[in-house]
């Protein structure tokens, strides 16, 4: 049977994310799913601290020893699981510190692909001015990060809270059914993630886009194109990386100006990767990390 791990990241076990989770839990219980409840402030596991030994360990494990190191039992109850639902309190108008945490200490997982593919749903709960919708996206933003598959979010203030505990029911069934039909499937490369996630509430090609252009939409003001100029880049195996990326992005920009979305994302994630890899190459395999991508990574075009 197919393992969902309902994650609550309140502190709170009997308030109003904690009663949307219990919803959701009886949606996909309910459709025949395995569900098991994880209380994140029942566990003890510190921020990242950039060691960097997951990237250079064959394993990709992390080494520090708490709930959610390499052998933790928090870290094996996320590898082992089939999906993810998970309710967060809004914070200071965005999600929970212990909601980011979790993210960040999955950083191995970035580097292993484990998470890749899994579905994932989120509720994010508001009960005072709101910014339910904002930490949500957020929330989003980090499953496109790690390649889950967002099956759906709710974003909900108390004042709907009626109304969004029919919803979260619902959200919980449509998780367990998306899993249980065996939909766990990578997405065969980065074009198809940034084309699922455009209908999501987070999608990463207008972020991607601000990013690499500076917040200009223009390639010419570009961090590429200023890195060519300014003699940033010293290494010639990177300097070669940041002119694909260079005209990538040329053509990205082009397409995106057209309202072409599609084929500028065809375009934005080429110039990313080769971006990403003339980064590495000259900031990171030599100093910081002194350790290649790993093959799971933003893997090279083909080109």
């Amino acid at each position: 049977m197919s393992k969902i791990l309902a994650i609550l990241c309140s502190g709170r076990k009997k308030g109003y994310t904690a009663t949307l989770l219990e919803k959701a839990v009886e949606g996909a219980r309910a459709y025949g799913a395995d569900v098991e409840f994880v209380y994140l402030h029942d566990y003890s596991f510190k921020p990242c601290i950039s060691c960097f030994h997951c990237i250079r360990d064959a394993e990709h494990r992390c080494r520090l020893d708490d709930d959610f190191g390499s052998s933790g039992k928090l870290f094996l109850k996320v590898k082992e699981a089939d999906g993810w639902v998970l309710a967060d309190p809004v914070h200071m108008w965005g999600p929970s510190a212990q909601c980011h945490l979790l993210f960040e200490r999955c950083y191995p997982f970035i580097w292993s692909g484990w998470l890749e593919g899994m579905p994932f749903a989120s509720i994010s709960c508001a009960t005072n001015q709101g910014m339910h919708i904002l930490a949500n996206r957020e929330i989003c933003k980090w499953a496109f990060t790690f390649g889950m598959r967002y099956v759906d979010g709710l974003a909900v203030h108390a004042s709907f809270f009626d109304e969004a505990l029919r919803e979260a029911e619902y959200l919980g069934a449509r998780l367990a059914q998306a899993i249980l039909a065996g939909q766990r499937e990578k997405f065969e490369d980065d074009e198809e993630r940034y084309l699922y996630y455009m209908d999501k509430p987070w999608n990463a090609l207008e972020p991607y886009m601000e990013n690499l252009s500076r917040g200009t939409f223009e390639w010419q003001k570009s961090m590429i194109e200023k890195s060519l100029r300014n003699g940033t880049f010293k290494r010639q195996e990177a300097i070669e990386l940041l002119e694909k990326a260079s005209a990538e992005f040329k053509e990205a920009v082009k397409y995106y100006r057209l309202h072409d979305y599609e084929n500028a994302i065809r375009y934005l994630v080429k110039s990313s990767s080769f971006w990403t890899h003339a980064t590495w190459k000259e900031f990171l395999e030599e100093q910081a990390i002194k350790a290649s991508p790993p093959q799971a990574y933003r893997p090279l075009p083909d080109n």
